[in-house]
């Protein structure tokens, strides 16, 4: 919450009611431990490779009697190790806390904290929070409008036409 100062009310209510949910349902840290010896040969649960007995290895508790390397304990999306041995769990898989939270909310375009308004808008295959949707010039809110994508922004019309938009070889006006 500390992070998100410009939340709604309704919005802080339904983040609260998310991080607690997450953290009920989710979240673990692993055990960095030697294999024990029922353990030795199994594999790791990430690259398969045999765990000797004494071995390094890390444990998730909420996801059973498994065992990975070090190495491999990481986040299914994006890969990168969970040094603090903090993940979250969901369909037998672990991920960092970012990754998790984005398998059940949208993340916005603009300002990249997670969207928990039923209304968002999206467009080129991305959401934003509906106030944050605005040209990358003027910064004019840009909902229901036309506009151009540009570096990966919207951009209003007028703006593009003024800053962006080839003249016209004959007459001169912006190509729109």
């Amino acid at each position: 919450e500390r992070f998100c100062p410009d939340l709604a009310e309704e919005e802080r209510h339904q983040l609260r009611a998310f991080s607690a949910r997450r953290r009920q349902e989710a979240l673990g840290q692993g055990l960095a431990c030697p294999v024990p010896g029922p353990c030795h040969g199994c594999p790791c649960r990430k690259c398969g490779r045999r765990l000797n007995k004494g071995d390094p290895g890390v444990s998730a508790s909420r996801l059973g009697d498994q065992f990975w390397h070090p190495s491999c304990f990481s986040c299914h999306f994006c890969h990168q190790q969970l040094v603090d041995l903090i993940y979250f769990q969901q369909d037998g898989r672990i991920y960092c806390g970012r990754h998790h939270a984005e398998l059940f909310r949208p993340r916005c375009a603009s300002c990249d904290q997670l969207i928990f308004m039923e209304e968002c808008i999206e467009a080129e295959g991305r959401r934003w929070h509906l106030e944050h949707f605005c040209c990358l010039e003027c910064d004019e809110p840009l909902r229901g409008q036309r506009y151009v994508m540009r570096s990966g922004r919207p951009c209003c019309r007028g703006c593009f036409e003024s800053l962006f938009a080839e003249p016209c070889q004959a007459c001169g006006d912006p190509i729109g």
